[in-house]
C-alpha cells in the first residue's frame, strides 16, 4: 500500500468512527486479525503434520536394511519343501467311505 492510500483509509476511519471510538475499534480490528492469523498456523501446522506422518513412516521403512540372507534361506525353504502329487494323497479307507455314505443317506 502506497502512503496515499494508508492516509485515505485513515481519514475514512476517522469519519465514520469519530476520534474518540477509533482506538477502541483499531484495538478490536487488531485482536481479530490475531485470533485469524493464529487460527490458520494452527491448521496449517495441523495439515504438514498430517501429510509428513506418512512419508517418515516411509523414510524410517526404508533406512531399515532388510537381511541379506533373506533370498537364500527362502531359496532353501522352496528346495526342503515338497508338493504332494495326486496320487500320493492317501486314499480314503473303506470305513470313512462308509461313514460318509451313512452321512449323506441320514440326509
Amino acid at each position: 500500500m502506497s502512503m496515499t492510500e494508508i492516509a485515505l483509509i485513515l481519514v475514512i476511519a476517522v469519519v465514520l468512527f469519530g476520534p474518540e471510538d477509533l482506538p477502541v475499534v483499531a484495538r478490536t480490528l487488531g485482536k481479530i486479525i490475531f485470533q485469524v492469523r493464529k487460527f490458520t498456523n494452527e491448521v496449517t501446522r495441523e495439515f504438514r503434520g498430517a501429510l509428513s506422518a506418512p512419508n517418515g513412516l516411509i523414510q524410517n521403512a526404508l533406512k531399515e536394511d532388510p537381511p541379506k540372507d533373506k533370498p537364500a534361506q527362502s531359496k532353501k525353504i522352496a528346495e526342503d519343501e515338497e508338493l504332494l502329487s495326486y496320487q500320493e494323497i492317501e486314499e480314503p479307507s473303506p470305513d470313512k467311505q462308509e461313514n460318509q455314505k451313512d452321512m449323506q443317506a441320514g440326509e
